[in-house]
């Protein structure tokens, strides 16, 4: 984790389907970190890096959009990818398909306390704490492991990342990729509330893409 930056028409057409990409592997034991004090460290690109969202409902299509990144980085020792992290601003979270009073309304809605909280909790972090080479994967080299904390909760998540290593700059995407928001306790309108009509059911599922740019 779709392909947000050019899924308006697509996502008009979605309906009783949530958001495309595989859904990632969670736990609630967060993982340590294990990086080498000897990697040498990159500095995110904030401006060139990108991290794409979409939501979607049971009936009635969805929305997508981006969250800017504050900081971060990423560790290499010698040739491996070995830790790192970054932080998103979910204070400054855009929607991408709407404009005018609909834009505003709908991001002011998913940062208020019925989802992101964003006065309470501004950011979100994710901190790396395991990489594996891949071989037998077609839209990934890497298998990354680390702690995505939300809402003021930490889980372990593990997701597929195609990395390319360069004496000066690293960039690491992810093909499409889902995580269950309710696992960090954004629960407004899930399919798990009792009573709740199915026009109004938000899908569990957030779909999320990474596009990230890291220099010496």
């Amino acid at each position: 984790m779709l392909r947000l930056l050019s899924l308006l028409t697509f996502s008009l057409l979605l309906a009783a389907c949530g958001p495309s990409g595989t859904e990632v592997e969670s736990s609630d034991a967060v993982a340590e970190n294990t990086t080498t004090e000897a990697a040498a460290v990159y500095t995110v690109d904030a401006q060139a890096s990108t991290v794409s969202w979409e939501g979607t409902k049971l009936i009635g299509g969805g929305h997508t959009g981006t969250v800017p990144l504050t900081a971060g980085n990423l560790k290499i020792d010698g040739e491996a990818l070995v830790g790192g992290e970054f932080t998103l601003n979910l204070a400054g979270l855009e929607n991408s398909d709407l404009d005018g009073d609909g834009k505003g309304k709908l991001e002011g809605h998913l940062k208020s306390a019925d989802f992101f909280d964003v006065e309470q909790y501004p950011t979100a972090k994710f901190t790396i704490t395991g990489v594996s080479p891949t071989t037998d994967a077609d839209d990934h080299n890497y298998t990354v492991t680390g702690n995505l904390t939300m809402k003021g909760n930490a889980r372990s998540i593990t997701i597929p990342a195609n990395i390319t290593l360069g004496d000066e700059q690293i960039t690491a995407t992810t093909p499409e990729f889902v995580i269950d928001r309710t696992e960090w306790g954004i629960e407004y309108n899930s399919g798990s509330t009792e009573g709740i009509l199915k026009d109004k059911v938000i899908n569990d599922e957030i779909g999320l893409k990474l596009d990230l740019v890291a220099k010496r």
